[in-house]
């Protein structure tokens, strides 16, 4: 198994930013930044990556300049800001549901960072994610419309199919968006990923836990450690890596499971069809944050260490950012050549050949 600095090492091609970046998480040596770096140093931190509030808090005391240390600190208090809005529009969002008997899951967001991190703030998220069984879809759609929610305008289509539902707009995608007037968005998801025959919430083992709403006793459903590392890890496949800020999820989750905990975990991602997400997903975490890998923990093979290096590359330029054309065209490589089995890897080509056609004849048929 490659050694701290052969680790190191494979992260050396890196501007000084991004490694500055990185090292400032891992606790390894830092590079010296110039002028010029240290603006590309906070656009990394704060819009690519939006690890700003663990930053800000790592870096307290640190020789960098006022305005940098400015920036981050900024950028945190936002997203604590961010996050007790968060966690007030959860609990008015679960009453309403509990009416309708419905019982959501919030996937990632505030939860998630009070797990791995101790406070709600310390990942920027920008959304309220709930999942739920595509059979409640109808009655959930009328909930946030009750509450004040329309319609995203990115997902006007998506959000009329959502009201029968439309069986094209479950089977070919995996949620909807809608916005409140004060700026709140809420995506409700029926699936975990954008692909059909990837990984389900329902698949993994034991996949729930209850996680506390405040200090009078309310709770929420959330996924729990395994099912958070399965799915985290898939995400950040399929999504390139786009930003360290999943990265240091698993590295966190790794530091928190013990060696039985992660053998558990990655035992149930090969059961589920997600054992190489999680393979190269830790061996990336160990890689750029350091992150604590078993003493066994198995190798890569050829194709995983080839995708390994090309996330690497990815992470470190423009292409990998979420939304680049480079990004979305190494979206659909990825699944094909990643996918464990035909059923995966076939969900690429179905996706990009037929689902945008199938969701706008659906439209069209109202």
């Amino acid at each position: 198994m490659p050694g701290p600095k052969d680790r190191a090492d494979a992260i050396r091609h890196w501007p000084a930013p991004l490694r500055f970046l990185a090292a400032s998480l891992s606790g390894r040596p830092r590079p010296a930044l110039d002028a010029a770096d240290w603006d590309q140093f906070a656009d990394l931190a704060v819009e690519r990556h939006r690890l700003a509030a663990p930053l800000a808090a790592r870096l307290q005391g640190d020789d960098i300049p006022t305005r940098i240390r400015d920036a981050l600190e900024t950028a945190s208090a936002q997203a604590a800001l961010e996050a007790l809005a968060q966690k007030a529009e959860t609990l008015r969002l679960l009453d309403a549901f509990a009416a309708e008997d419905l019982m959501p899951v919030l996937l990632k967001g505030w939860p998630l960072a009070e797990r791995l991190f101790g406070a709600a703030g310390m990942r920027q998220a920008k959304d309220i994610d709930l999942h739920i069984a595509p059979g409640e879809l109808p009655r959930a759609v009328r909930v946030l419309e009750e509450l004040g929610y329309r319609p995203h305008p990115a997902h006007l289509g998506r959000c009329a199919l959502a009201r029968r539902p439309s069986p094209a707009l479950i089977a070919e995608t995996n949620d909807i968006a809608w916005m409140h007037p004060s700026g709140q968005v809420v995506e409700l998801h029926w699936r975990l990923t954008h692909l059909a025959g990837w990984i389900e919430l329902a698949e993994i083992d034991a996949p729930l836990i209850s996680h506390p709403l405040d200090a009078t006793g309310h709770t929420l459903l959330v996924p729990g450690d395994r099912a958070n590392l399965i799915y985290l890890s898939v995400h950040g496949q399929l999504h390139l890596w786009g930003r360290l800020r999943w990265l240091y999820d698993i590295a966190r989750l790794m530091e928190l499971r013990s060696t039985t905990d992660l053998e558990g975990d990655l035992a149930e991602a090969e059961r589920v069809g997600a054992g190489r997400a999680v393979r190269i997903a830790t061996h990336l975490a160990a890689t750029v944050f350091a992150a604590p890998l078993p003493r066994d923990w198995p190798e890569l093979d050829w194709l995983e260490r080839r995708a390994m290096a090309q996330f690497l590359a990815l992470i470190a330029g423009e292409g990998g950012r979420p939304g680049h054309r480079v990004a979305r065209l190494g979206f659909y490589l990825s699944t094909l050549g990643l996918g464990e089995g035909l059923t995966q890897r076939l969900a690429a080509p179905r996706y990009a050949l037929w689902r945008n056609l199938r969701l706008s004849l659906a439209e069209r048929l109202g």
